[in-house]
């Protein structure tokens, strides 16, 4: 079964040679890493090109819905999993993701996403993982774009539905499309979906304030309670 991983990375100089790093030396080895580098002024490419993996420039429409779209054209593995370049994964990210993937009829998996660099970010970190073991959030709520995994046979319903996501962010008034918690508010209507603790990526909140991840916390917050609104009016 062929494995894809996918990395989005946006100037990423400090970050990308971590994050590749991080893929190639897991204990479950990808077929495929493809590193979709969007129009990046940086040295995230000329760093990109010194690991055995491919490449490939994007300079299309700017933003990372558009990103995703075009990187996910560019992998065919069984398994599609998605990081993005600011990020890098434990060691056993690839092994947990599709063991998780193959259980329980699922159809989209994820991992603890863990914040590196703000004061709040490790607090969030703590509620964030003792949440998860405790069940007290729905999984839908802690689904990432940056620790993603699906089918393969899945990929054109996945890009289908991160390209309606802005319409539908606009459609209620939301502030951000929130693709990742669209995509699994669709997935989950497909089967199961499932986060685990048992790995996780850390990403990094970069030279965001903690007032500043307080107030996304909320905005994010606010936005996931009308996307469930109105997946309860669709509700068949």
């Amino acid at each position: 079964m062929k494995i894809s991983v996918l990395i989005i990375a946006h100037n990423e100089e400090k970050y990308i040679a971590e994050c590749i790093e991080s893929i190639l030396n897991q204990t479950k080895h990808p077929d495929e890493i493809v590193l979709l580098a969007h129009n990046c002024a940086d040295r995230t490419l000329k760093i990109a090109r010194g690991f055995p993996i491919t490449v490939a420039p994007f300079d299309g429409i700017k933003g990372i819905i558009n990103a995703r779209l075009e990187g996910l054209n560019r992998v065919s593995g069984d398994i599609i999993l998605c990081i993005d370049g600011d990020s890098f994964a434990q060691n056993n990210w690839i092994e947990v993701m599709t063991d998780l993937l193959s259980r329980n009829n699922n159809v989209l998996v994820g991992s603890w996403v863990k914040f590196k660099g703000a004061i709040l970010g490790e607090l969030y970190n703590m509620y964030s993982r003792h949440l998860r073991v405790s069940g007290k959030r729905q999984t839908a709520f802690w689904m990432w774009g940056s620790s993603l995994g699906f089918w393969g046979k899945d990929k054109q319903f996945v890009q289908e539905t991160i390209k309606n996501s802005p319409l539908l962010s606009k459609k209620i008034n939301l502030p951000s499309s929130l693709e990742d918690y669209w995509l699994a508010m669709f997935m989950r209507r497909r089967g199961n979906i499932e986060v685990t603790n048992k790995t996780y990526i850390t990403t990094s909140t970069k030279d965001v304030s903690s007032l500043e991840m307080i107030s996304r916390e909320m905005t994010d917050r606010k936005s996931k309670r009308l996307i469930n609104n109105y997946f309860e009016r669709i509700k068949d």
